[in-house]
């Protein structure tokens, strides 16, 4: 698996750049994969889309021809997979760290006293790739480097079905964004619901 992500020059300008996820958090993904189930495209028309409409921190990660879209929301971690000419799935996992970001823990959750906060694979797999984004070092840390043609249509490839969806929703929404971006707000907010409690695999 790698990450994915754009880094912009002085200019404005974009280079795509993949770096290797680690295995422990390949691992974690792998997991959070059993959990998947089918995302139409009327739900994610209605949910997920709003997310880029919004300062929420995200990431990709490329696994063959598969694109995980890994997303930092409530309840803690949302990913969506997109693959060519298949339908799209997701999940959404709640932290392994349930107080992390101020959140209010739940009875259900244990004991705060006991949460592993050095231990959260949901913040390495987004805030690495996207801390590489913007810093130099941080990317040499990662072993970032420049996507070859290989990768990038592999990424463009995954990306095809929902930059379809955004053509539609254009259409769709265009002259009432703001009851669009409520009604998926809320939507999200119903089917996330506490989340999956997955546990990092050891």
């Amino acid at each position: 698996m790698q990450y994915v992500n754009f880094v912009f020059d002085d200019d404005d300008n974009s280079t795509l750049y993949t770096g290797p996820v680690p295995e422990c958090d390949v691992a974690y993904l792998q997991q959070a994969a059993a959990h998947l189930k089918p995302l139409s495209d009327e739900e994610y028309m209605t949910g997920p889309a709003a997310v880029l409409h919004t300062l929420a921190k995200y990431s990709y990660v490329l696994d063959a021809d598969d694109l995980y879209w890994c997303i930092e929301w409530d309840p803690g971690f949302v990913m969506i997979r997109m693959s060519p000419d298949a339908e799209l799935q997701w999940v959404a996992l709640r932290s392994p760290v349930p107080n992390f970001g101020g959140r209010e823990p739940l009875p259900e959750d244990g004991n705060p006293e006991e949460y592993e906060c050095d231990d959260n694979p949901q913040y390495n797999l987004i805030f690495t790739p996207w801390d590489a984004q913007f810093d130099e070092q941080d990317r040499e840390w990662g072993a970032f480097v420049p996507a070859d043609n290989e990768v990038q249509t592999r990424f463009e490839n995954a990306l095809a079905r929902v930059n379809e969806l955004g053509n539609v929703m254009e259409s769709r929404y265009a002259n009432h964004s703001d009851d669009w971006f409520k009604l998926c707000i809320q939507n999200l907010e119903k089917w996330c619901g506490e989340g999956v409690r997955l546990r990092p695999a050891n």
